[in-house]
């Protein structure tokens, strides 16, 4: 078993190869990079994808992989994308109305404050009815530029929808619905099986396949209706909230030997803290935001921090870790990969190669 942190520029982009298989979870912020990082790899087809949510430096690259010749059997997506995703299609029509609706509405609200759940009506579709429809849906919808002036903040609104940060032109409509309808159709057009992950509001270990856990989400076997246009632009700001990050763990013979964190403040344990070896990623590259998270593991922890380096980005609580490794420690701007295999011997991950964290 070996697990590779992948040099891709920018967010994350972790690739576990077990048992003749090849696991890629997230995809980082770079449509290029991705696919030359698995090509170094010897990477030609990936057997499982896993995207834990819609920030640019975590899902942008997928676009590239899917467009890419890299077979991709099998993809995971946040549930909250079937959603918009039907939402869209059930209204293909009225895609002028929605745009004129955000163009003329204040369209202003705290996402702490949205009830994930009250989104949703009682109606729901089949998986079935889904995938037949979601490949064909309008034309229109190709035409993006529909949503260009569509944008949404906190305090005001603002028409620059280039801008990706939140403080200083708010949520793009544009940029972000144009991601997760660009995944979803490719992912359709590559011939992927996908399987959707909503995320709830308990902790759970639900042993999905591929030797994985889902500790904050469950898989869908229906598709809920976005109720009205109000709650299918919440929807849309609520699909890259850290908080709704999928985080799921890896097990070998029975215990976890992996955890990808993503943004997620990992609030959701399973038999923490970790007796085993186990290599966790640093939630939302070792953020101030998530510093909880290291005060709470303990034990034989190997942390894996991507790339990202800011004020606040590693926190003092990551730079005190013991045992951490991270892509943003470079010499001369020239970054090297982390490589750990599994000793099943010992049990016990090894570094190969990269740097232990200086930041």
């Amino acid at each position: 078993m070996e697990f590779i942190a992948l040099a891709i520029g920018s967010g994350d982009a972790f690739l576990l190869k077990d048992d003749g298989r090849n696991i890629l979870f997230d995809s980082g912020g770079n449509k290029t990079k991705i696919v030359q990082a698995l090509k170094a790899n010897n990477v030609n087809h990936i057997h499982l994808a896993i995207c834990s949510h819609n920030d640019q430096d975590h899902a942008n690259g997928f676009i590239g992989l899917l467009k890419s010749k890299i077979s991709v059997e099998e993809i995971w997506l946040p549930g909250i994308w079937s959603n918009i995703m039907q939402y869209l299609s059930d209204n293909s029509k009225e895609i002028d109305a929605i745009r004129r609706f955000g163009a003329t509405q204040s369209v202003k609200f705290d996402n702490n404050e949205i009830d994930y759940d009250s989104l949703f009506s009682e109606k729901s579709v089949s998986l079935e009815y889904f995938d037949d429809t979601i490949p064909h849906i309008d034309n229109r919808l190709q035409n993006v530029s529909l949503f260009a002036d569509m944008t949404m903040r906190h305090e005001k609104r603002h028409t620059c929808y280039q801008c990706v940060h939140k403080d200083q032109c708010g949520f793009s409509v544009k940029i972000n619905l144009k991601r997760i309808k660009e995944i979803v159709q490719l992912a359709y057009k590559k011939g992927c099986t996908i399987r959707w992950f909503e995320p709830i509001t308990f902790c759970a270990t639900n042993v999905i396949d591929y030797g994985f856990v889902a500790l904050n989400s469950r898989q869908i076997c229906r598709i809920r209706k976005i109720k009205n246009t109000m709650s299918f632009l919440q929807a849309l700001t609520l699909s890259e909230e850290n908080k709704y990050s999928l985080v799921f763990e890896y097990m070998k013979n029975g215990v976890p030997v992996v955890r990808f964190s993503a943004d997620s403040d990992c609030t959701c344990q399973s038999g923490s803290p970790y007796k085993n070896s186990i290599i966790i990623t640093a939630p939302h590259h070792g953020s101030e935001a998530n510093a909880i998270v290291y005060a709470t593991f303990k034990g034989n922890t190997i942390w894996v921090r991507s790339d990202g380096t800011s004020r606040k980005r590693p926190c003092a609580e990551f730079k005190k870790l013991a045992n951490k490794y991270c892509l943003a420690c470079h010499i001369n701007k020239s970054k090297e990969e982390l490589c750990f295999h599994y000793d099943s011997s010992t049990n016990k991950w090894i570094h190969k190669r990269g740097r232990y964290c200086n930041c």
